[in-house]
């Protein structure tokens, strides 16, 4: 009987009290996004310890060392071997205090950097997978390749910046949300010592990264200006196409190459020579500085190209050679700057050979191949 009373004196101040109004309140909203641009510092580690978590198990060692690091009084010792068992190692940290980071458009204008060394010896690599992973534990990944990102030509003990732009992680929307971004994980491969140090997310653009990799790209070593492409003394290991046949034949005779083919006959009009012991062959930094040069003797209208070809089989004409009737059975010397045919699209450090190919009937000797100085 008491409880019905309550009830009532309830049911009745309620209703007097009509000014009495309820607001609709949200509960939760997701979490809580911090802008890119708003972040004061993006430090993923810089001078710390205990920042950062790693799980390498029994394949590898993590530690904050206070000796050697680049920039204050610490840096990250890390060795590992991953194929020791594990089937995943790695480590990885916030960049925002674990807040949400929407890097939809603030991507294309960030950069992942750090600096790196080797503990001893030198490497041509870094066998890490860095990934942009979101709070559902889905991600973005994308392979350090040192010889796009390294502000070097190798890593060795000297420490190096590697710059990753934000804008070449790959982004599939059923694998990333790329508008809550949790943090930066580093995902370890193969096995590797290094240190590191100073890993953050920093201001970028396109416009610095392309002046980065010109910068890289002047450390490169260039090629010599005199170049002997053609030696008689090492005729058989150096050209391939030594043929005899109705279409195409290629033999030397004292010191000179006589090449007569038959293209309308046959396809095969083609040889190829590599002076470097097949090895690839440096020409960086020449086109502005060589001229290919032949001497030769054509008997008969000969026409036929010669073309730089790369170890990734890509090729460029330098030469096409038009038959001529007043050039027949002399003795002459032809020329191509390498300037004027603009060398492109071929990797000018991993040239595999030079490669001549005739068309119709011909008829030629060769005394020298030659690079020069212009």
């Amino acid at each position: 009987m008491r409880s019905f009373i309550v009830i009532l004196l309830l049911c009745a101040t309620l209703s007097a009290c009509d000014v009495i109004q309820f607001q609709q309140q949200t509960l939760y909203s997701g979490y809580e996004k911090q802008d890119a641009e708003k972040i004061p510092e993006a430090v993923i580690f810089s001078d710390g310890v205990g920042t950062m978590w790693n799980s390498l198990f029994s394949c590898g060692t993590f530690k904050v060392t206070k000796e050697l690091a680049y920039q204050g009084n610490s840096c990250i010792s890390i060795s590992w071997d991953k194929s020791k068992g594990c089937e995943w190692i790695g480590f990885g940290n916030s960049f925002s205090n674990w807040a949400a980071v929407d890097l939809s458009k603030e991507r294309h204008h960030k950069a992942l950097t750090f600096y790196v060394r080797t503990q001893e010896k030198t490497s041509g690599s870094l066998p890490i997978v860095a990934a942009l992973e979101d709070f559902g534990g889905g991600g973005s990944y994308h392979f350090i390749d040192t010889k796009k990102y390294l502000k070097g030509l190798s890593i060795d003990t000297i420490w190096k910046q590697v710059i990753v732009p934000l804008w070449d992680f790959p982004i599939n929307e059923e694998q990333v949300d790329i508008s809550s971004i949790k943090q930066m994980q580093f995902q370890l491969e193969g096995g590797g010592s290094f240190y590191l140090d100073e890993i953050k997310i920093i201001d970028y653009s396109p416009e610095k990264f392309k002046s980065f990799r010109a910068e890289v790209e002047a450390m490169k070593p260039q090629g010599k200006t005199n170049q002997n492409i053609y030696n008689p003394h090492s005729f058989e290991f150096d050209i391939w196409g030594q043929r005899e046949h109705q279409c195409h034949t290629l033999t030397q005779k004292n010191n000179h190459l006589h090449w007569r083919f038959n293209a309308n006959q046959c396809s095969w009009a083609k040889w190829g020579i590599n002076w470097n012991n097949w090895y690839p062959i440096n020409l960086r930094g020449l086109t502005n500085k060589v001229v290919l040069e032949i001497e030769l003797t054509t008997h008969g209208k000969t026409n036929f190209t010669i073309s730089l070809e790369d170890f990734s089989n890509k090729r460029l004409v330098l030469l096409e050679h038009k038959a001529s009737s007043e050039d027949t059975g002399l003795k002459r010397t032809i020329r191509a700057p390498l300037k004027e045919t603009g060398i492109t699209g071929i990797q000018l450090d991993q040239i595999k050979q030079l490669l001549f190919e005739g068309s119709g009937i011909g008829d030629i000797e060769i005394s020298s191949i030659k690079l020069l100085p212009l």
